[in-house]
């Protein structure tokens, strides 16, 4: 692929969360953590830009479960793909380790939505993808979903 510089390379993205709290009070933790994964996330590069829109269930907008991701599109062309993450208040509270939970939910969606840009891209290394990513689950305790 040839770059408006006139260099042949991939091109390079980002994995974004742009986030909403659905509550006046979000669980414990869970803004500190989403703000740690953006700035580890921040200089990691992938072959796709990763877009991402995360909610959060809280007492003024609930979310219905069960948590995961939703809408997920790829687009080839411009070599983005998109998606909700949304994490259901009742998903949380009956996890017995609520950061973990976030954690896990996060990572399995973007696995999720990175197998399908591997469905439609052959060229696109979903393993090496998702190792980029693996923090999520290797600084995580498994919680109970």
């Amino acid at each position: 692929m040839t770059d408006p510089s006139g260099g042949d390379s991939m091109p390079t993205g980002r994995l974004t969360f742009r986030t909403v709290w659905g509550g006046p009070s979000p669980q414990a933790g869970f803004i500190e953590e989403v703000t740690r994964m953006k700035q580890h996330l921040r200089t990691v590069e992938f072959s796709y830009h990763l877009d991402l829109f995360l909610m959060v269930g809280g007492e003024i907008t609930p979310v219905p479960g069960p948590s995961g991701l939703r809408t997920p599109r790829v687009f080839l062309s411009r070599r983005t793909a998109t998606g909700e993450i949304r994490i259901s208040n009742d998903d949380v509270s009956a996890a017995a380790a609520p950061i973990a939970f976030l954690r896990q939910t996060i990572h399995r969606a973007v696995a999720d939505l990175m197998s399908r840009v591997a469905a439609r891209d052959p060229a696109f290394d979903a393993d090496a993808e998702q190792a980029k990513f693996a923090f999520l689950i290797d600084e995580a305790a498994t919680p109970d979903a």
